[in-house]
């Protein structure tokens, strides 16, 4: 007999084992082949709209800052007379300017479309300058026409001649839908909401003061579109960046790629968590089942059997598991990214409508990774079957495993292992610091695990002991005799569980500094404030009339916008000097927020700290327009959530930002004694016509600046819960490998009288025991490195660390339900016949 045919005869045999098995390692194969998928599916689809949207323009002019401006054309920093001088360049066509601004398209509810971003831009008169393609009604004619992406037209069930309101800076207006646009094929680009506006009244209704953020301009016939852009360069000067259509539409890929790239490592950081649990799992599963095996290896031994053929033989079986759940994986990944890609749609960030992409670097890594996995974690097992001796193993009982207690030599190790990780985390506050304590603390506590057996699992233990009596009893001692098994299987849960609870305390520690920092600094009793990241803002006109209401004691608005120093590209905001100090207390550690004149800035400690920047310092800021300034540091201050880590002076801001880029993103209110609820009313009604900002007190804008965080660490959770499934297969494997490896102690059991329901009692305490525990533990593991990580990536450290009510109010219960799940061998182990299970060798 070969040993092919001992290998399909073997799994054929252990049947459930090897599903589970695959099943564990096809989950965590599915992350690798779906990052793959939705980041390739992805790609293709940008690459293909943002090709088609260039269309026929030849040459784009841009700010050659690289400052932030719309993702479609640039910073909206370009004079009109620029556009005069690109339409004389010889060989241009046709030439106009592109404006752009923030345009969000509102429900019947008054609800934006979309969380991302939104655009509105003007629809140049020229067909060929034109990025999008009408499929349906007419371009925009008037100040009260637009245009609107097929995407966003479908969601809102629009179609030309219908009226839409879109929220502008200026306030919320009401439009007459002209025509349905789309990208080529595509309904939109990066799941933007597009509105086009006419080009004569597009500067005005965008608040561009008249600037554009792109000229466009078309060749004549014969030109090619490298010459006319280098002859267009030559006629603009350094100032600007010009690219031709095919290089501006690979730049709008690339950004958009560029972001989803971010959902694809998050997406690979999950896939290499699930790949580590589901290793522990396997190779925890080959250590018993090899041990189990030892007469069947022996007798192979016998008979003629090498030690290499033996090791082969595991190495064969665990290879061949490894290959079918990585087929599994596989397609199951394409599953998931169909998914992933409905539910980023859900969360308003709707992905090119494109087919599946599934390339020959994604099924080489999901199969490889997925055999090469499994054949690792089965290692250590190959090597012990290998050295199976076997006159040894048909003379002894050997079939148990983990009875021999851990060394000293482990003991010591494993101790001064822990007891470093712990200190790292404890003693230092760098981000880099802190990953080694955590890594070091889960290997100490991986050395330890036998060790710590015992005296984790004693409260469980006994708990259920007195509760169920001699079964807990009996189980209590089962436990204890085998410290490895139960160190392996609990282990699984507690590195699935700890990553869940590392994911939670993070968040939930950012969250509550990021809260606490905008309650002690804020003295504003309101706040009017924009979704960061959107584009959205306010018409500085809207403070003065807030200021200038009945009640209101102290108004400011502060607008933000990029800047880049040396080292460093970031946001920046501008305040009001003489009323900031009435609104808010940002407890300044060094100099004075008075000194804030043209010329100086006020910088967040923690910032500074980073940065190296230091009180008096003077540093090159360069701003959209005027250039490089030399800016000199006058204060440092503790807290940056209300206002940002970045402060200079508005008149500064207003003289180096342009017009689009200067509406306010916060407001702050500050309502005379006894008139809060008066200013209240007053602001609620003002927000009717601004639906982009949210209005909030003090605790509710607290909650806000950690709102997103909380979003994000709801999501990884909700990916991460795939991990605790393998941590609960590992669980039922190896119950059910017990099972049969005490297949003739359960009938020795059943002869002396025990019950069937007393047997399945005796694998349920064991199951319930593993699980509460593993999953405890794998909380305390979690929250010890989420505390000090969230502090560290915060900067500093405001009040207590925070603390994940829902999970913890969660995990327990969940904990007994799933040990009750996992506790399915039981009903086999109860149906087990007492005279066959005497019999059992």
């Amino acid at each position: 007999m070969g040993v092919r045919t001992v290998l399909r005869r073997g799994i054929a045999a252990r049947r459930v084992r090897t599903g589970t098995t695959a099943t564990a390692i096809a989950a965590a194969v599915a992350f690798l082949s779906g990052t793959y998928v939705l980041t390739d599916t992805i790609d293709v689809g940008v690459h293909r709209a943002a090709a088609q949207s260039a269309g026929n323009v030849s040459a784009m002019v841009t700010d050659a800052g690289g400052l932030e401006g719309s993702i479609l054309a640039g910073a909206p920093t370009i004079r009109p007379d620029l556009v005069s001088k690109v339409r004389g360049v010889s060989g241009v066509s046709a030439a106009e300017g592109i404006a752009a601004g923030y345009a969000m398209p509102l429900d019947r509810h008054g609800h934006a479309v979309s969380s991302s971003a939104a655009v509105g831009v003007s629809v140049p008169a020229d067909p060929r300058l034109r990025q999008f393609t009408l499929r349906d009604g007419h371009w925009p004619r008037g100040a009260d026409e637009v245009a609107i992406d097929a995407t966003t037209a479908g969601s809102l069930h629009l179609a030309p001649g219908r009226t839409l309101r879109v929220a502008l800076a200026g306030g919320a207006r009401t439009f007459t839908v002209s025509g349905v646009v789309g990208f080529g094929s595509a309904g939109t680009v990066a799941g933007l909401s597009v509105v086009g506006f006419a080009p004569g009244s597009a500067p005005g209704l965008l608040g561009t003061g008249g600037r554009y953020a792109a000229v466009g301009a078309a060749g004549q016939a014969g030109v090619p579109a490298a010459a006319l852009a280098h002859r267009i360069k030559a006629a603009v000067g350094a100032a600007y960046t010009v690219r031709t259509g095919a290089q501006q539409a690979d730049r709008l890929a690339g950004d958009i790629s560029g972001a989803a790239s971010v959902v694809g490592a998050i997406l690979g950081a999950f896939a290499v968590i699930a790949l580590i649990v589901a290793t522990l799992l396997i190779a925890n599963t080959f250590t018993i089942t090899v041990a189990q095996r030892t007469r069947e290896l022996a007798l192979l031994r016998c008979v003629g059997a090498s030690r290499g053929q033996t090791a082969r033989l595991v190495l064969a079986e665990a290879a061949a598991i490894g290959l079918a759940g990585g087929v599994v994986g596989l397609f199951g990944g394409i599953g998931l990214a169909a998914g992933l890609r409905a539910a980023l749609g859900a969360l308003g960030l709707p992905l090119p409508a494109t087919a599946p992409v599934l390339r020959t670097h994604t099924v080489v890594a999901s199969l490889v990774v997925g055999v090469g996995v499994t054949v690792v974690a089965a290692g250590a097992a190959a090597l012990r079957a290998s050295r199976s001796r076997p006159l040894a193993a048909l003379s002894a009982d050997l079939t148990t495993t983990g009875t021999r207690p851990p060394g000293w030599t482990r003991r010591i190790v494993a101790t001064c292992v822990l007891l470093a990780g712990a200190l790292l985390l404890v003693t230092t506050s760098g981000r880099g610091s802190i990953a080694i304590g955590a890594l070091v603390l889960l290997l100490g506590a991986g050395l330890a695990g036998p060790m710590l057996v015992r005296p984790l699992t004693a409260p469980a233990r006994r708990l259920l002991s007195a509760v169920t009596g001699v079964c807990g009893h009996l189980a209590d001692r089962q436990m204890l005799r085998n410290p490895r098994r139960v160190a392996g299987t609990g282990g699984t849960l507690v590195v699935a569980v700890a990553t869940v609870s590392l994911v939670a305390a993070l968040a939930a520690t950012i969250t509550s500094s990021r809260a606490l920092d905008a309650r002690r600094s804020l003295r504003a009793d309101y706040v009017l404030s924009t979704t960061p990241g959107t584009g959205a803002g306010l018409d500085p006109a809207l403070t003065g009339r807030i200021a200038r209401s009945p009640g209101v004691a102290a108004a400011a608005g502060i607008p933000c916008g990029i800047f880049q120093a040396p080292g460093t590209s970031d946001k920046l905001c501008g305040i009001d000097p003489g009323a900031y100090p009435r609104l808010v207390d940002p407890h300044v550690r060094a100099g004075s927020m008075a000194d804030l004149r043209p010329g100086t800035m006020a910088v967040s400690a923690t910032v500074a700290a980073r940065t190296g920047w230091h009180l008096g310092q003077t540093i090159p800021i360069t701003y959209p327009t005027g250039g490089t300034r030399p800016v000199r540091v006058v204060a440092l201050y503790d807290y940056e959530q209300v206002a940002g880590a970045y402060l200079i002076p508005l008149t500064d801001y207003t003289r180096h930002y342009p017009p689009a880029q200067q509406a306010d993103q916060t407001i702050l209110v500050r309502a005379a004694e006894g008139a809060r609820r008066q200013v209240r009313a007053e602001l609620v009604a003002l927000r009717g016509d601004y639906p982009q900002a949210s209005l909030d007190d003090r605790v509710g804008y607290g909650h806000r600046v950690g709102a997103g965080i909380d979003l994000i660490a709801t999501m990884m959770t909700g990916l991460l819960a795939l991990s605790l499934l393998i941590g609960l297969i590992a669980v039922a494997t190896a119950l059910a490998l017990g099972v049969l490896e005490r297949t003739r102690e359960i009938g020795l059991l059943r002869a002396v009288g025990a019950e069937a329901r007393q047997i399945r009692a005796i694998v349920r305490v064991e199951a319930l025991t593993t699980v509460v525990t593993g999953s405890l533990t794998g909380v305390v593991l979690g929250l010890s490195i989420g505390w000090p990580l969230g502090r560290a990536l915060e900067g500093r450290a405001f009040g207590p660390p925070g603390v994940p009510v829902p999970l913890l109010a969660v995990v327990l219960p969940a904990a007994v339900v799933a040990g009750l799940l996992a506790a399915v061998p039981a009903r086999r182990a109860a149906r087990l016949h007492v005279l066959t299970a005497l019999h059992t060798e």
